[in-house]
């Protein structure tokens, strides 16, 4: 007897099993109490050891009805209150700002650390836009930055030389080094990554970046408003490999305008594979017309996604709501999607309503700057009023998802039986790009094993 009809028949001795179902749903609870004034970008859950909480970033002087709360705040999802960070962010006589929030383990302790526009960080010397709360204190990195110097983004990654954290902005010296625009720091030290010449374009500055091969090598894709770096004519987007350098991707982009703004970059695989996804104010592949929002390289060459939703998108999420992963858009000056857009069919749709006013003052409309998660749920921040079911959230609030189907349920039917695994088995024989299970881009005897051990599980 052939492999196909004896797991067929196993399959067909397992009983079936049925799971609810629910929409996703808008939960102000963050926001009902939330920015007094400013705006709220950047979230990061983390537990200091107290419990898991969300940390919530921004311009804001004053949230949870806090004053004198800078910059970042603790959310408590238990008691529903904000709480500050020990002596919290000084912003000096400037406009300060939190853009980025990314956990850290040192090997001998996570931090939480902060990138933004501040003066400093509980008091502690040298935390001038960047600093690590380790649960009770802030600690300095030792970045020597002074204004104007600004950290835009932080993402960790490994080059196969243990795990960094790297760092990105609008700096042109670190540590007493020259710098252009990204650093990493290894817990201990920190370290230029290229020559460090500099970048060229109007106020240039790096503001996201990924690590990813895209089947020519490992390397650390970057985006922000430069036109060049480290003397590389690589307009908007840039990758560097240790040993190489910097160098344009593909054929690269091209800038309508000089302050044309790469503000985000995320992976996602939209069926056809794992590709690089980026986005910011309009802009266009280099010999292509008409400007769009976003655009995706997918290790071979550029290609627009959607249409121009106009304004600036802010950032990019791939969340997954219940209904499988997708990726989602938040955005400033973008009123046809009311700052809010799910990727559907090729083209971006206002996702549960968006996002609407009267915003924080002293805005003018609102806007949605940064997606984040929370347990599982999406986590939208910005400058807005109310979520697009109505409800008061001033600048914060949550998309609670749905729990996500049964791993075992392979055709979606909300019912994991012997179809799902027949299913299973007739894209596996086929190496059908659907049977990596496992997400590994490789369909083996693991998706194979992935997908019984679920099978047999049923859901919950």
């Amino acid at each position: 007897m052939d492999l196909a009809r004896v797991l067929s028949a196993a399959a067909l001795a397992f009983p079936a099993c049925a799971f609810a179902q629910c929409d996703p749903a808008w939960d102000a609870s963050p926001g009902i109490t939330g920015l007094g004034d400013g705006y709220a970008e950047a979230s990061m859950p983390w537990d200091d050891g107290a419990g898991e909480a969300l940390y919530v970033g921004g311009s804001f002087t004053k949230i949870g009805g806090i004053s004198n709360l800078r910059g970042i705040a603790r959310w408590s999802p238990g008691t529903g209150a904000y709480s500050k960070l020990g002596g919290g962010l000084s912003f000096g006589n400037t406009n300060g700002f939190v853009t980025s929030i990314e956990p850290f383990d040192t090997g001998a302790d996570e931090l939480l650390v902060v990138g933004g526009f501040f003066a400093s960080a509980g008091g502690v010397s040298d935390t001038q836009s960047l600093a690590a709360w380790d649960g009770s204190a802030w600690r300095s990195l030792g970045a020597g930055f002074v204004a104007p110097d600004a950290v835009w983004g932080l993402v960790t990654g490994d080059f196969g030389d243990g795990l960094r954290l790297y760092i990105c902005g609008g700096f042109t010296t670190i540590a007493g080094q020259p710098a252009s625009g990204v650093a990493s720091w290894d817990g201990a030290s920190l370290s230029v990554v290229g020559e460090g010449t500099g970048m060229t374009g109007f106020s240039p500055f790096v503001n996201e970046m990924v690590l990813w091969d895209d089947g020519s090598g490992l390397a650390l894709y970057a985006v922000g408003r430069f036109s060049s770096i480290d003397g590389v004519n690589a307009a908007l987007a840039a990758r560097f490999r240790p040993g190489t350098g910097w160098e344009r991707i593909g054929n690269g982009l091209i800038a309508p305008q000089q302050t044309t703004t790469l503000d985000a970059a995320v992976l996602f695989d939209d069926g056809t594979g794992v590709a690089l996804y980026i986005a910011g104010s309009p802009f266009r592949p280099s010999g292509q017309s008409g400007n769009v929002s976003v655009c995706k390289w997918d290790g071979t060459a550029w290609s627009k996604v959607g249409q121009d939703v106009g304004g600036r998108v802010t950032d990019l999420r791939v969340w997954d709501d219940g209904t499988g992963p997708a990726l989602y858009l938040s955005g400033t000056a973008t009123p046809g999607i009311n700052y809010l857009a799910r990727l559907v069919g090729g083209q971006w749709q206002t996702y549960l309503g968006g996002v609407a006013g009267p915003p924080v003052p002293p805005a003018n409309f609102p806007s949605v700057f940064g997606l984040g998660e929370f347990r599982g749920d999406l986590v939208v921040c910005g400058n807005f009023g109310t979520t697009g079911d109505g409800q008061s959230a001033s600048g914060v609030a949550i998309i609670e998802g749905c729990a996500a189907a049964c791993p075992g349920d392979f055709n979606g039917d909300t019912i994991v039986n012997s179809l799902d695994f027949i299913a299973f088995l007739n894209a596996y024989t086929s190496d059908d790009p659907k049977a990596d299970f496992n997400g590994d881009t490789v369909v083996n005897s693991l998706d194979f094993i992935g997908f019984l051990n679920a099978y047999v599980l049923g859901c919950p």
